[in-house]
């Protein structure tokens, strides 16, 4: 299988990747994942990005042990991947004002003598012994632990024998003089103290055991009151792919990733300091899936994360989220983040509605597009890119051009013609009676059917308008009735001028998800694209 990306909201182009040099006055903007309570419609968490403004003399970055050798082989392997872009990351913080503190546990006597370790001791106070907690925190309460680690998660088990085998931290990750040294959560919290950080980012092994664990760690500094994030690709998990629930050591990881977002903290990507990709190990084979989502009527930002997550457990494909703000208007809403998933994704879902996007980030659905990668459209995604009208640039952290330019965001208005074939008019009325749904004669053996019951489903949807659909090469295997009028096309298959496989449906209310047919016409799609990916390298 090839990578999928399913897409909710916008994205951000290199240019705008690094959120550092971007912000107003002294301050940097931070984009920031976390998954909230959603709505009782739905019953399930939300996915949702903040970007915070954010004062770098008041930010600290925690490097947790990345130690120079690890007892677990896979693990050593994957810190010296690591290592070096994080490093990179560090130069940019340091270099914007912000406090680096080295933390490889049970190796500070090695660093007695130097600068950083001196700082900290220079403004330790007992006081905050007994202020640290690392336990889990009030939000954890009732969470279930998302893997199994009771064998420690050496992934090279069979190989591999535990203990001490670190002596201090890898070589590949510099320390300045004016860095800090410190694996005691009182110490780095007296240091906090006198330098007045307040934000704080953890990066860094583990994510199961240390990262969240350790008196320095993310619950310690979430119950100090400080604002903490995990930074999501520069860290890693212990974890045994034989052990519950028995997935790809990298999905593992991000299930962790996941429950922190969930009960502990929010995350950030490298991508915010760096403006490139965020890290992905050489061995992670998942194909990725991109959701992009940006709607604010159908709640995709609860629904696609919970069928990501099958996709994860049942699928061993990777699904990754550029999120837009949830709104049907009001301000912030003409955005995405995250949108550089792109450049690693095999396939692209949209569930966006009427969305304009700053011109390099519009630039970036449209390099994925020509490509010839295959799209999964879903309901709104017939209308992503067409405001209605111009939509005036907001500003704020976007450095203005010295050049001119245009004081509107890029919309796309015939997306819906040139890749998905449709032909959105608006839709029916809503009605008490469920929108029938049949399988065209001749498609029961189609793909995109396997499993389908033959009798059809009914749907809750209000039917979309979308006849005749405008491309010559549409294949439509499913129907929506209603009573006293046509029946319209809801499910199709697409090809595109640059060669994209595209399949959409415009299906997708919230309680379409229920509905096992339409959750098998999904995963067939998935299947479907991702199979087609090849022919299109």
């Amino acid at each position: 299988m090839a990578a999928i990306i399913f897409i909710f909201g916008s994205i951000t182009p290199p240019a705008m990747y690094a959120q550092t040099s971007a912000g107003t006055g002294n301050t940097i903007n931070v984009s920031m994942q976390k998954r909230v309570k959603g709505d009782a419609a739905v019953d399930n968490y939300a996915i949702v990005n903040e970007i915070q403004q954010w004062d770098p003399k008041q930010t600290a970055i925690i490097i947790c042990d990345m130690w120079d050798k690890h007892w677990c082989k896979g693990a050593t392997a994957r810190v010296a991947e690591m290592a070096p872009k994080l490093n990179e990351v560090l130069t940019i913080a340091r270099s914007k004002g912000m406090l680096i503190v080295h933390a490889p546990s049970d190796c500070i006597g090695y660093y007695k003598n130097h600068p950083a370790r001196k700082t900290v001791l220079k403004y330790y106070d007992k006081k905050y012994d007994k202020l640290i907690d690392n336990s889990n925190v009030p939000g954890e309460k009732g969470a279930t632990w998302p893997i199994d680690q009771s064998d420690e998660g050496c992934d090279d088990m069979i190989q591999c024998t535990q203990g001490k085998a670190w002596t201090k931290q890898i070589d590949a990750i510099k320390i300045e003089d004016s860095d800090a040294i410190s694996d005691s959560g009182s110490e780095i919290a007296s240091l906090f103290e006198k330098k007045g950080i307040k934000n704080v980012i953890l990066s860094g092994v583990h994510t199961n055991m240390c990262v969240i664990g350790r008196t320095f760690g993310l619950r310690s500094m979430v119950r100090l009151g400080k604002n903490v994030v995990l930074m999501r690709d520069m860290t890693d998990a212990m974890y045994n792919s034989r052990r519950a629930p028995y997935v790809n050591h990298f999905t593992g990881v991000r299930l962790v990733v996941d429950y922190i977002e969930q009960y502990v903290c929010p995350t950030i990507l490298s991508t915010d300091f760096t403006g490139k990709k965020q890290l992905r190990f050489k061995d992670d084979k998942r194909p990725v899936v991109a959701f992009i989502t940006a709607e604010g009527e159908y709640h995709a930002n609860q629904t696609l994360p919970r069928f990501a997550h099958e996709l994860m457990l049942h699928e061993g494909v990777n699904c990754e989220f550029a999120i837009g703000k949830p709104a049907m208007d009001g301000p912030g809403r003409h955005n995405l983040e995250n949108l550089q998933v792109l450049q690693d994704a095999s396939l692209a879902v949209f569930f966006v509605r009427r969305v304009a996007l700053e011109p390099q980030k519009m630039d970036m659905i449209k390099n994925y597009i020509k490509s010839g990668k295959p799209v999964l459209g879903i309901r709104t995604a017939s209308h992503s890119f067409d405001a209605k009208g111009n939509v005036a640039r907001e500003g704020g952290g976007i450095t203005q051009s010295s050049e001119n330019v245009s004081g509107f965001l890029a919309q796309w208005p015939e997306f819906d013609e040139e890749i998905l074939g449709g032909n959105y008019k608006g839709h029916y009325g809503h009605l008490e009676e469920k929108t029938k749904i049949a399988i065209v004669p001749g498609m029961e053996k189609h793909p995109l059917l396997k499993g389908v019951g033959s009798n059809g489903f009914g749907s809750v949807s209000w039917l979309y308008q979308n006849r005749p659909l405008r491309s010559a090469a549409v294949q439509v295997l499913l129907t929506g009735t209603i009573p006293n009028e046509p029946s319209e096309p809801v499910l199709w298959v697409n090809r595109t001028k640059y060669n994209n496989k595209v399949v959409y449906t415009s299906l997708g209310h919230w309680e379409d998800w229920n509905i096992p047919d339409f959750q098998q016409v999904l995963v067939n799609s998935i299947h479907y694209l991702l199979n087609d990916t090849g022919k299109n390298k």
